[in-house]
């Protein structure tokens, strides 16, 4: 009996053994390596040293920060600096910091470039490229989405106002266009509001003004949009056009009647017209509601849609049965998913399960996601949440994180213990930045 059980055991400790030896040589292995590294960063050859460098923040050994600090500072070749200012951002050692701000204001463009992106990398890895990015031609806002780039750190996370003021300065003071632009960017994504008037100043640059707004609608503080207002009357068409759909987005309301106002100039069929719609629909105001209802009808299924969500977003009651009765004939399922919210937002509660039945599809799933935004009452998706699919539990989770409250956890709690990982993550993060949103009011 006992040779029975001692084959077994015998097994578990040679795993054990195994597992503890993986262990260890994951420590050591990477030690190992860092003599040679840090040697190879002294090498005449160029190409070993920006390996070296490489290698050093990809295992990101901490120890090999001063020695990638100084390269920084003193290698002959740019490539080899820009390589040591991402291996830094990678190895987050706060000390060299003022290492980085100096390099921001390096000879070489694309060191400088690399310096920005050690910074950010400090706060934020994930689904950072685009702030990199080099855009070229015109590129279309989606009407949709809350903002086009939704990477942001966690709402509290502190940003150190030196890390702040010197990319502000590169938005200003950095001689290549595409740099400012991730400048720009990149205060974005730190959710740099202390760097306001830098961001405004930058207005005065055409060639940054569609950058500037975009993040005027990542940080979505609606005093932003007495900067933008200016620029509806852009000689610019397409600065215009950003103009009017970054006031939309930040639901200002003082944009309403100049909005109005260039809506009646525009000639009928004008796409002006269509952009303004757009925008008043957004910001919902019921002094709009004359400009949605000659529109509920119009043979554009665009219109038609902009038209129903305005009526939505100013619960405007007296619409709804005409709404009711209009979506009998309506053809667009475009509209018919416009004018569903609308009689939800008109009291028609068991009209949003129609809205969270589109959360899945790949065609009306972002538009579908944006009326969660404008809730009547947060609690009133909760019924929901179990009952849709991944990307429609992803899409709710992504709108409760922006707009949920505390009362919202307990209905979100027990997707944490779902068997689908995209869930919980999607769970967890919305969670956690609710906690954090009622964290910084507390404070």
């Amino acid at each position: 009996m006992l040779g029975y059980h001692a084959e077994p055991m015998r097994c578990f400790h040679m795993l054990l053994a195994a597992w503890l030896t993986g262990c260890a040589l994951s420590l050591w292995l990477p030690a190992l390596g860092q003599d040679r590294y840090l040697a190879d960063l002294t090498s005449p050859d160029r190409r070993t040293r920006r390996r070296a460098a490489a290698a050093l923040g990809d295992r990101r050994l901490q120890a090999a920060a001063p020695a990638l600090a100084t390269t920084l500072r003193d290698d002959l070749d740019a490539g080899v600096r820009a390589e040591a200012a991402v291996a830094l951002g990678k190895i987050k050692v706060p000390e060299t910091i003022p290492s980085l701000l100096s390099a921001l204001r390096e000879p070489d463009a694309e060191a400088r470039r690399a310096a920005l992106r050690a910074l950010l990398l400090f706060y934020i890895e994930e689904d950072i490229e685009f702030v990199f990015a080099r855009r070229r031609g015109l590129d279309r806002f989606n009407p949709f989405l809350e903002t086009d780039e939704p990477t942001s750190v966690p709402t509290g996370t502190v940003v150190s106002p030196d890390v702040l003021q010197a990319i502000a300065d590169a938005l200003r003071d950095d001689p290549n266009l595409d740099n400012r632009r991730s400048a720009a960017r990149a205060l974005g994504v730190l959710r740099g509001d202390a760097m306001s008037s830098a961001l405004v100043e930058a207005l005065g640059d055409p060639a940054l003004r569609e950058e500037i707004f975009r993040v005027f609608a990542k940080l979505g503080r609606p005093e932003y949009a007495i900067h933008v207002l200016p620029h509806l009357d852009d000689r610019d068409s397409h600065t215009r056009q950003r103009a009017i759909e970054t006031v939309g987005r930040l639901r200002a309301r003082e944009a309403v009647a100049p909005l109005m106002a260039r809506y009646r100039a525009a000639r009928p069929g004008d796409s002006q017209q269509t952009q303004i719609l757009a925008a008043l629909a957004r910001i919902g105001d019921p002094a709009s509601e004359s400009i949605f209802s000659e529109n509920l009808n119009h043979r554009s299924a665009e219109r038609r849609r902009f038209a129903a969500e305005g009526l939505g977003r100013c619960e405007a009651v007296a619409y709804a049965n005409g709404i009711l009765n209009q979506r009998l004939a309506e053809k667009s399922a475009s509209v018919r998913l416009a004018q569903a919210f609308a009689l939800y937002r008109m009291g028609r509660a068991d009209f949003l399960l129609e809205v969270v039945n589109h959360l899945d599809s790949l065609r009306h799933g972002d538009q579908a996601e944006s009326y969660l935004y404008s809730l009547a009452r947060n609690a009133d998706v909760h019924p929901y949440l179990r009952r849709v699919g991944t990307r429609g539990a992803e899409r709710m989770m992504r709108a409760l994180g922006h707009i949920g409250t505390r009362d919202d956890l307990p209905a979100m709690q027990p997707l944490l213990r779902d068997g689908n990982p995209r869930i919980v993550n999607a769970a967890n993060r919305a969670m956690r930045q609710i906690e954090l949103r009622a964290g910084a009011a507390r404070d």
